[in-house]
């Protein structure tokens, strides 16, 4: 009594151990993807008005505000030349001086990644500068006598500067900056109305528009600007190319007001006030062409007022006097001969009340922020559309926006007013995987229609993140089906044979040989897969696919050619001998596969099978007919079934065992013939229709792909399904047997009608458990899939699963980043669907369990 009660209290123990573990594994997945769902918010407001010595911006307005990465300065440049620095935490303006001595610039273009500006002047020349924050540290003598004391994580300003006491005790010095390189003439002596600049793999890209002050006349240029530094005087030396687009300028009334390269500096665009836009192709430097004239502003009553590119110059955000917003970006045109970039809407973004007055850009994501004349505040995710915060009433402009400045951090915004400055604290993390952006197509740029995507990273830092789970779940799924498709009913037939019809000395053997395949470790058989299995299969793919066909027939044909054996003999070889010839049909199908496969390939793949595959070669008919084989095999099965099984039945006790035999033996000829027939029919009928299986169910051959995991994979979830269904037939009571026996059913009748019946409850929770194993496998997709998140049913083409995604990419994730966070919402959702997947299999079982209680 005692060891029970230690039994049960240990069982009760370990029960509860184990919910506990698995819903503290629930908690903490969610405790971690927690911020996801955290929303943007503003978290407090300052608003500082201007000092008595401070002049208003007014109509000259700011060319340029920034913030620090410590949130305590801010930086404007003014229209007159004029850099002034601010403390944020007061409002007052601890510095300023005078950068350019003589004539002000008169346009500007700023860079969203980097510090870097572009500025034109009126005689024609541009000056390439940097006007941000710099950090150094100071040390020994250099450290004034007033920052000697500074506490540590305190943080000062000191002549202009912003001084911290690092945790380790250095001390950090922030800094404005502003330096430009020597101005360089990029046209003749004609003031400078608009400029642009983009930094491309052959150097820098300058746009220029000028007007004629005689004439009036617009000039429009593209200046080209290779940089060479000399490594023994570090000297630089600038070659300039330009490139004259006045020729090929569409005649249009009133001055532009938008100038903006793309990123890749291929594409120019030039806009007027009334939403009229020019898209010139910059590809041939010696013929720039005009390649469509577009209306950016859908109402004949509005006017663009804004148009800014975001992080990378890939997209561009207008806004129009309507307070409407949409995002334009460049999409190649394959049907055009020379693959032009046409400019095309992606989103509309939720509209204002009032007209967009000015928008800026997040530096690291595809965040920005929109002010409207009515001093509302709106942050939009550019990849989603979605409007994610909203600063109105209290929170909102005193007076009209002059400029807007987001932190680098995405966690502030500065304002600038004729009255003052406002600076908000915000929160705006993680807002590349809102659930939209994650379960829903999303139109990222560069791409021709929304889609479903997964890529988390790029080669460079303006790469746009793509966070689609569904090309992972897809992959997930597109896994377990066919490596179920291909193991479960190799593992529960053996079980049923093992248990049935074996011999029961050969049953222990058997067994245990089986389970040893439960050993392998899945980087073995992950490993087998891609460098062994793969490269063959690749090689001999025609043999492979035949064999898949030849091998089942082959089976089936030796069990029907066994039923001729005489009585006496087939009884006296029921042991080792048939299990022998069952195991003899096996290469004789691989054989058979291999003689038919270059055969096959001729005569329905046009010769080469991977030809046909990328839809170099052939029609559709040889492709519907080997896919349409199995289906046309359980068709015909069918047929045969209900046209023939009655009269065998009824006649078969008239008959002799051996003309049964043949009897059973025409039949099957007539099976393999109807489904050839069936396979060619339909096969015909779908090729008549214009279907075509490439690019659907099958398609470029991938060495790597489903049909390697499948057959790995299949190996791998053989013995524990196998090993759970055996058992659990096994456990059927033998008088269950031997009462259906002695009323004269067949060792066939009585494992089908009784035995399974009786042990569907376990068989079924050995399925599960196996489809659960194929679900958390890692190694094996990992190694054999091609790692490629792609949705498509494709059987000859890879994937990427959430498990093998997580393995790769969460090592090189960020903790704490956007990435970092969406891998662990990954492994949610793989906990998530193997719940219920475990969930919907104890109903079942549940269901089966009270059928075998009622026999």
């Amino acid at each position: 009594m005692l060891a029970e009660r230690i039994a049960r209290v240990a069982i009760t123990m370990g029960g509860i151990g184990t919910i506990a573990a698995v819903l503290g594994i629930f908690v903490f997945l969610l405790w971690v993807v927690r911020p996801l769902f955290g929303g943007a918010r503003a978290l407090s407001r300052e608003t500082h008005p201007l000092a008595a010595n401070e002049a208003a911006p007014g109509a000259t307005g700011s060319l340029r505000l920034l913030v620090d990465d410590a949130l305590r300065l801010g930086l404007e440049l003014d229209r007159a030349g004029h850099l002034a620095t601010y403390d944020l935490g007061s409002g007052e303006r601890i510095a300023h001086r005078d950068l350019f001595v003589g004539e002000p610039p008169t346009a500007i273009a700023a860079q969203t990644l980097s510090d870097d500006v572009l500025l034109g002047f009126a005689d024609g020349t541009v000056a390439v500068g940097r006007i941000g924050f710099e950090s150094s540290f100071l040390t020994g003598e250099d450290v004034p006598t007033a920052l000697v004391d500074l506490p540590r994580g305190e943080v000062a300003l000191h002549e202009g500067r912003l001084v911290e006491r690092t945790v380790a005790g250095q001390l950090r010095i922030t800094a404005p900056i502003a330096t430009f390189d020597a101005p360089v003439r990029v046209a003749d002596g004609d003031p400078l109305e608009l400029v642009d600049i983009s930094y491309t793999s052959r150097g820098e890209a300058i746009a220029t528009l000028q007007r004629d002050r005689e004439t009036g006349t617009l000039r429009l240029a593209v200046s080209r600007v290779r940089v060479t530094p000399n490594l023994l005087t570090g000297e630089t030396r600038r070659k300039l190319t330009t490139i004259d687009l006045t020729a090929v300028l569409p005649a249009m009334e009133g001055a532009p007001s938008v100038l903006s390269l793309t990123g890749s500096g291929q594409t120019l665009l030039l806009g007027w006030p009334d939403g009229r836009m020019a898209n010139f192709d910059l590809r041939d430097a010696t013929a720039p062409r005009l390649i469509e004239e577009l209306d950016l502003v859908p109402s004949p009553t509005a006017t663009l007022t804004t148009f800014e590119a975001l992080t990378g110059k890939a997209a561009f955000i207008a806004g129009d006097s309507e307070g409407g917003l949409a995002k334009w970006s460049p999409v190649r045109d394959e049907s055009t001969e020379q693959g032009d970039l046409y400019l095309r809407r992606y989103l509309d973004f939720p509209s204002g009340s009032s007209a967009v007055a000015r928008i800026a850009v997040a530096s690291r994501s595809r965040v920005f922020l929109a002010a409207f004349d009515d001093g509302t505040l709106a942050a939009y995710h550019g990849t989603s559309g979605e409007r994610v915060l909203t600063l109105s009433g209290e929170n909102a402009l005193e007076g009209a926006p002059i400029a807007l400045a987001l932190a680098p951090k995405q966690n502030a915004l500065l304002a600038r007013t004729a009255r003052g400055l406002s600076f908000w604290r915000l929160r705006l993390e993680h807002l590349d995987a809102t659930s939209a952006a994650m379960l829903s197509p999303v139109w990222y740029e560069g791409y021709p229609s929304a889609q479903h995507t997964w890529q988390s990273s790029g080669g460079s830092s303006d790469f746009e993140p793509k966070y689609g789970l569904w090309p992972l779940i897809f992959g997930t799924l597109k896994a377990t089906f066919y490596s179920v498709m291909f193991g479960a009913p190799l593992a529960l037939l053996a079980a049923l044979y093992t248990s049935e019809f074996l011999a029961p000395r050969l049953r222990g053997p058997i067994k245990s040989t089986v389970e040893l395949m439960a050993s392998l470790p899945s980087v073995v058989l992950g490993f087998l897969a891609a460098l062994v299995i793969a490269p063959f299969v690749q090689q001999v793919l025609p043999a492979t696919l035949a064999a898949c066909l030849v091998v089942p027939v082959a089976v089936l044909l030796g069990a029907y050619l066994w039923q001729l054996l005489p009585q006496a003999r087939a009884i006296r070889w029921q042991g080792w001998q048939r299990f022998a010839v069952i195991a003899l049909t096996l290469p004789l199908g691989v054989l058979g596969g291999v003689l038919l496969g270059r055969p096959l390939e001729k005569v329905l793949f046009a010769g080469d099978i991977a030809s046909w595959l990328d839809g170099q070669r052939g029609g559709a008919f040889g492709g519907w007919v080997f896919l349409l084989l199995p289906l046309s095999g359980l068709g015909a099965a069918l047929l045969n079934a209900a046209l023939f099984g009655g009269a065998v039945r009824r006649n078969a006790p008239s008959k002799t065992r051996e003309r049964l035999a043949r009897l059973e033996l025409g039949r099957f000829a007539a099976w393999f013939g109807a489904t050839i027939l069936l396979a060619v029919v339909g096969a015909a009928l779908l090729a008549g229709l214009g279907l075509d299986p490439r690019g659907n169910l099958v398609g470029t051959y991938i060495q790597r792909n489903a049909l390697i995991v499948g057959f790995a994979m299949g190996f791998a979830i053989i013995p524990i399904i196998y090993t759970l269904a055996e058992d659990a037939l096994s456990e059927v009571p033998g008088h269950l047997r031997e009462g259906s026996l002695g009323a004269g059913a067949t060792l066939w009748q009585t494992a089908t009608r009784i035995v399974i019946p009786f042990a569907m409850s376990g068989m079924f929770s050995a399925l599960m458990i196996g489809l659960g194993r194929a679900v958390g496998e890692t190694m094996i997709v990992l190694m054999a899939a091609g790692n490629t998140p792609i949705m498509e049913w494709n059987i000859f083409n890879g994937f990427r699963t959430l498990t093998a995604n997580i393995a790769v990419e969460l090592p090189e994730a960020p903790e704490g980043s956007t990435h970092y966070l969406t891998l662990f919402l990954a492994a949610l959702v793989l906990f998530a669907f193997t719940f219920v997947l475990n969930t919907i299999a104890e109903l079942v079982r549940r269901h089966f369990r009270r059928r075998m209680q009622a026999l």
